[in-house]
């Protein structure tokens, strides 16, 4: 009895893990004919920051919940972007990003014609349908 107690304790403060602060997942679409990159920051605590490359600034433009950041985390890990081969840049060009500052960064990009795997752009659109 006492080792099921342990055991279950144990999985609940694992399933409870909190995404490092420093990690970003980054979706960003770009190029065309303004050659304009649109990038969305999700950050572990719900923000999602925009940054687009024709201006300097960057903006919050929504919040979601820290559970929701954290499920974006879970499947972002999941991809296994650092097994993927990172694709191929064309005239309108896409990308996934999963970083931690200096200590990883793991991204698959495609152009409009050469779509990735189905995870890769299940996991961009359902991100892009967040933004809306």
């Amino acid at each position: 009895m006492k080792q099921t107690i342990t055991f279950l304790l144990t999985i609940f403060i694992i399933s409870c893990k909190s995404v490092p602060e420093n990690q970003q997942i980054t979706v960003a679409t770009g190029g065309g004919v303004t050659g304009v990159w649109h990038q969305y920051i999700l950050n572990p605590d719900g923000q999602i920051l925009h940054k687009a490359s024709n201006v300097d600034t960057t903006e919050v433009i929504k919040t979601i919940s820290k559970s929701k950041a954290k499920g974006f985390f879970k499947k972002v890990e999941a991809l296994k972007l650092d097994k993927k081969p990172e694709g191929e840049a064309g005239n309108l060009t896409h990308y996934v990003q999963f970083s931690e500052r200096k200590k990883f960064s793991h991204k698959v990009q495609w152009a409009d014609n050469k779509t990735p795997t189905d995870s890769v752009k299940t996991f961009y659109d359902e991100f892009m349908e967040i933004l809306k």
